[in-house]
């Protein structure tokens, strides 16, 4: 947008008229404003959103910042006083001269209503003074003395200094009523005056109209007090507040030759607030109760506008009865009704009776007839029948019943009149279930023998059979009195979501509650076939075991059978800890008790022919858990040929596939941990791989790369391996890739993955982990997608997460530091804030206006999508030091000059520090700063060697270099730096595993100190909406598994509409002061 031809012309008192022309899109708008003290209090434009949105549109905003600027360069910056200081000074100033008028004060000042009944409601008028008081004749001109503390005249003797502490204490509350009410007053006259004229004050005002929303808080503070009042004759007297209900007494008597006489023995007066109702008599305001304000309100009122004003109302004989029924009965509650010559009993109107005839003349087919009845008369609902007017209706009750038979009947038998459903199924069941029952609360019911075989029976009780053969489960499932047939259809009706079954002769089977729909659910949840539910037994692979038996479990009204070789799998794998799993005795000694538990869960696993996940906290010791199930599996290999007559027992070597950076890592673990192992590292050029891969045969463990794997599968497929484990799995999460589908080629006995983060950013993550451990297992991916996932994103499904659950849960063993590691020490997280200055301020608005703008236009989704993600990055980019993105940007980053202190507070503390940034070259800027300090540092990134990672994180260890700058990719995996203390996250990253896992390269076992983690985040940017919605995306994972993160890709454009630009609501930059936040000390 462009703003060109602008003019400004100064009037009187420094208000500035300024006038321009905005460029948008082509089109050219006119915009004005006018100015005051640098605050615009009128403004119009030519465009659509000038006339009908609320606040400033985009051009007036723009003409207003170009204005502002150019009158800023040319005269330099004003600086107006806020309202906040005015108000702070006022208050102050009130004080003062309150306490020096008090000192001066014999009395205290009375105020005093006076109350005007008229046509209009009620009105208030003022007098004020000691012993004698005068009127006030202008309550605003009374309001701005009290907050200008002037001194005010009233009559000959009596002036005084206008202050709210001057009046009597129970007057108090009222001159704050005053000061609101005459405010509001003021606004609305300034809101409907028009044009950039100055404005006038208010016109003067002697008495204040308490309307409905007023009138409670003003009885509230007159209660109990006697005030003057005037009545509507212009009477004047006195009356008393109280609360209370009157005590009336109604009277009713003959009039005429066919009617009544209803009268009340008092004149009132009526006045409605929000709550309650007030009336008044002669000498009293009455405040009734909520309930009674609620009951009386529409009698007090008719009886007040009735006859003149002479509160009495006539009824023609014929109406009485309802008069009664729906009146005279709730009047009478509260107020004694006396009759003098008419019994009103007599007059009590017959009671509304139904009955309700169903039938049915066939399968699909259910007749109603409805009769409604006043004592002898009776007649049918439906039709177009005219009632006598001798019939005092129930025209609630009758609607009642209308409403309900609508509810349930749509169509009329055209002879008869009668209700009738035909050819509709759901509705007879419907009916069935929950119509007739409500039938029955509004009337009779009668039902035919006909309709009596339409009857609902409940559902069967089911048996279910489970029995384990070899690697299989066999499922059988029966209901007693029930075909193999019927079984099959009533199991597929369930799929289809019908909640019954129809039998041949026309019984509505109940598909809700109960076993059936245990059984139905779990049918459904495993995919058996409606082919396989038709043999007598179903075939299930063995790892359904643990959530067929905690699903059938939960059903008590089920018949459960369990064969002992079923019992002992799930029992084995939920009392882990129990199990006689021995450890090898060599790494005995050195893993912890949740490590030993652990081991036997892997062993546990191997020894039913599960994978799974081992999914610990970071820095918890996976790698140590799975060499001890290696060393045991050597052990028990070596066992097997001592005791062999036969020679050497046939012997599989285990797979171990990580990230090429980790590769020696866990080479040098092996070794340290179990040198009995024979270790074989697949590496080096094609040729030295192939030549590695033919002698195979004696090693226990073969260590190789994701990528190495990807490029050498051919050599592996003749390849059987004993154990495969896959390191740091979310290598693998999407499964089309090529290192996913290697790993899944390898043939190995039992398969473990390990990770820290099952799910970092979708669920179909999970699923290709657990196609990896055990194929099917999560079904289809397709399957998969359409019942999980995509109910869980959408919905947060409870039944789904719940069932999902339950499944992967016995094949996922995840532990918390917090949960085993008592003895670790605390953590604390601290969020430090920096703020731009000028220039990298303006850089970063602009950037974020032009971003916001094409997302307001319809960015954000299909090809716009790449170049939205591209400007984020780069605001995060300005956020770090905007010479990552503008090399030619020579100002000050306030982001590195906090983060700079914050190194040397840390270095001269005798701290070390891990600082971790996403941007590489921001890791460089921080480096060249770092040399100008003189302090010494190490780097690691992507692009560092795996020889040489070792060697920098050994040298970390030894020697007394204070800082090592890591990009968060290379630190997220496979790096143990318990020598630091302290961690720096430069920028934060939408996912937030990343930088937990980075974190955690510190906080783990061997950490002795305690751990301080640094977020600087830069104030009123988009990095502190990636905290905030990080936090919001994360809970999905945290209900599967514990922990989760959200992926930059998959925001949708509400979530990125919702991000703190750093603009304020009309597109204009926040205005923040030069402020330097606290940087947190070391003690």
């Amino acid at each position: 947008m462009e703003i060109s031809e602008m003019t400004s012309n100064t009037f009187w008192k420094g208000e500035v008229g300024v006038k321009g022309l905005a460029e948008d899109q082509g089109q050219i708008y006119k915009a004005s404003l006018y100015v005051k003290s640098g605050q615009v209090f009128d403004y119009s434009c030519s465009c659509k959103e000038g006339n009908s949105y609320k606040g400033m549109c985009r051009h007036c905003t723009a003409l207003f910042e170009k204005w502002k600027k150019e009158s800023e360069e040319k005269n330099g910056k004003t600086v107006y006083t806020s309202q906040e200081v005015r108000m702070m000074v006022r208050e102050y100033t009130n004080r003062e001269v309150a306490r020096i008028i008090m000192e001066g004060e014999e009395e205290k000042v009375l105020l005093l209503p006076r109350l005007q009944f008229g046509r209009a409601g009620l009105q208030v008028e003022y007098r004020v003074g000691r012993d004698k008081t005068y009127v006030v004749r202008d309550l605003v001109a009374f309001v701005d003395a009290l907050e200008n503390g002037s001194l005010v005249e009233y009559g000959k003797n009596f002036s005084f200094h206008h202050n709210p502490e001057v009046f009597a204490d129970e007057c108090r509350p009222m001159v704050e009523f005053i000061i609101e009410l005459v405010n509001t007053y003021r606004e609305y006259y300034l809101k409907f005056q028009k044009g950039p004229q100055i404005t006038s004050p208010a016109p003067a005002l002697r008495q204040i109209m308490i309307g409905r929303t007023e009138m409670d808080r003003f009885f509230s503070i007159v209660m109990g007090q006697v005030l003057d009042a005037e009545d509507r004759m212009g009477i004047s007297k006195k009356v008393v507040v109280e609360d209370g209900n009157p005590h009336i007494a109604v009277k009713a008597a003959r009039a005429g030759k066919d009617g009544i006489r209803v009268s009340i023995d008092r004149n009132l007066a009526c006045l409605e607030g929000e709550k309650y109702l007030y009336l008044m008599d002669q000498e009293r305001i009455y405040r009734c109760d909520e309930e009674c304000s609620s009951t009386l309100r529409v009698f007090v009122q008719g009886m007040i506008k009735s006859q003149g004003g002479r509160h009495e109302i006539e009824i023609n004989e014929r109406d009485i009865p309802l008069f009664y029924e729906r009146v005279l009965q709730k009047v009478g509650c509260y107020w004694d009704i006396s009759a003098e010559d008419v019994k009103l009993e007599d007059y009590r109107p017959e009671e509304l009776k139904a009955r309700f005839e169903f039938d049915s003349s066939g399968r699909n087919e259910v007749i109603m007839k409805p009769t409604l009845s006043y004592g002898d008369y009776s007649f049918h609902p439906i039709e177009d029948e005219k009632v006598p007017r001798t019939v005092c209706r129930d025209v609630p009750g009758e609607f009642r019943i209308s409403q309900l038979i609508s509810k349930y009947f749509r169509f009329q038998q055209n002879e008869s009149h009668n209700l009738i459903i035909k050819e509709d199924e759901d509705g007879i069941y419907r009916l069935l279930t929950q119509g007739i029952p409500e039938f029955m609360t509004l009337g009779e019911v009668y039902v035919s023998e006909g309709l009596g075989q339409l009857k609902v029976i409940p559902p069967p009780k089911m048996a279910v059979g489970v029995k384990s053969v070899g690697n299989w489960l066999e499922l059988t499932i029966d209901a007693p009195g029930m075909s193999r047939q019927d079984l099959v259809h009533l199991l597929s009706e369930y799929q289809q979501k019908k909640k019954y079954y129809r039998l041949k002769n026309g019984e509505f089977l109940q598909l809700e509650g109960g076993s059936l729909l245990t059984v139905a659910r779990l049918v459904e949840g495993l995919a058996v076939s409606k082919t396989e539910l038709q043999k007598d037994k179903v075939a299930l692979p063995r790892y359904r075991a643990v959530y067929l038996n905690s699903i059938l479990k939960e059903e008590s009204s089920l018949s459960f059978y369990r064969d002992q070789a079923f019992k002992s799998i799930v029992r084995g794998m939920k009392s882990v800890e129990d199990s006689d799993f021995e450890i090898p005795a060599s790494i005995k000694p050195i893993l912890r008790g949740y490590q030993k538990v652990g081991f036997r869960w892997l062993k546990t696993l191997d020894y039913y022919g599960f994978g799974g996940i081992l999914a610990d906290d970071m820095g918890l010791g996976k790698t140590i858990q799975v060499i001890a199930l290696l060393l045991d599996e050597e052990g028990k290999h070596r066992n097997k040929e001592e005791e062999s007559a036969s020679g050497p027992a046939d012997k599989k070597p285990s797979l171990i596939v990580c990230p090429a950076s980790l590769v020696y890592n866990w080479e040098n673990e092996i070794a340290r941990f179990a040198p009995e192992l024979k270790i074989l590292t697949v590496a080096g050029t094609a040729e030295e791989r192939r030549a590695l891969l033919e002698m195979t045969g004696d090693y226990d463990v073969l260590i190789t790369s994701y990528d190495l794997l990807r490029r050498d599968l051919l050599l592996y497929e003749d390849k059987k391996f004993c154990f495969q484990v896959i390191d740091e799995a979310q290598y693998i999460k999407n499964a089309g890739t090529q290192s996913a589908k290697a790993v899944k080629a390898v043939d190995a006995r039992t398969k473990y993955a390990l990770t820290g983060t099952p799910i970092e950013n979708r669920l179909s993550e999970l699923w290709s982990i657990f196609d990896y451990l055990m194929p099917g297992f999560l079904f289809s991916y397709q399957k998969f997608r359409r019942e999980f996932e995509l109910p869980v994103v959408r919905g947060q499904d409870r039944d789904v997460l719940s069932r999902l659950h339950k499944m992967i849960g016995p094949f996922i063993l995840r532990r918390l530091k917090t949960e085993v590691l008592k003895e670790l020490p605390e953590k604390l997280e601290t969020v430090v804030y920096s703020r731009f200055e000028k220039e990298q301020r303006e850089l970063y608005a602009a950037n974020a206006s032009l971003l916001k703008k094409q997302l307001e236009d319809g960015g954000g989704m299909g090809r716009d999508k790449l170049q939205i993600l591209a400007g984020l990055t780069r605001l995060r980019q300005i956020c770090c030091d905007p010479s990552l993105c503008y090399q030619n940007f020579k100002g000050e980053s306030a982001k590195l000059e906090t983060c700079i202190d914050l190194v040397k507070d840390g270095v001269s503390g005798g701290h070390k520090i891990l600082l971790f940034s996403q941007f590489t070259s921001m890791l460089e800027i921080i480096g060249k700063r770092l040399r100008k300090e003189e302090i010494e540092y190490h780097v690691l990134t992507g692009d560092t060697p795996k020889e040489e990672r070792l060697k920098l994180v050994d040298s970390f260890h030894r020697d007394d270099t204070p800082v090592f700058l890591i990009s968060l990719k290379a630190g997220g995996t496979g790096l143990n730096l318990t020598a630091a203390d302290v961690v720096i996250h430069y920028d934060p990253w939408w996912n937030v595993a990343a930088q937990n896992q980075a974190t955690d390269r510190v906080y783990r076992i061997g950490q002795e100190r305690q751990v301080s983690v640094f977020k600087l985040i830069t104030k009123n940017t988009i990095e502190e909406n990636i905290l905030s919605l990080q936090e919001s995306k994360k809970t999905l994972a945290e209900q599967i598994i514990s922990e989760g993160t959200v992926s930059l890709a998959s925001l949708s454009k509400s979530d990125l509409m919702e991000l703190r630009w750093g603009l304020n609501k009309t597109g204009a930059w926040y205005s923040v002061q030069k402020q330097k936040d606290t940087v947190p000390r070391f003690l």
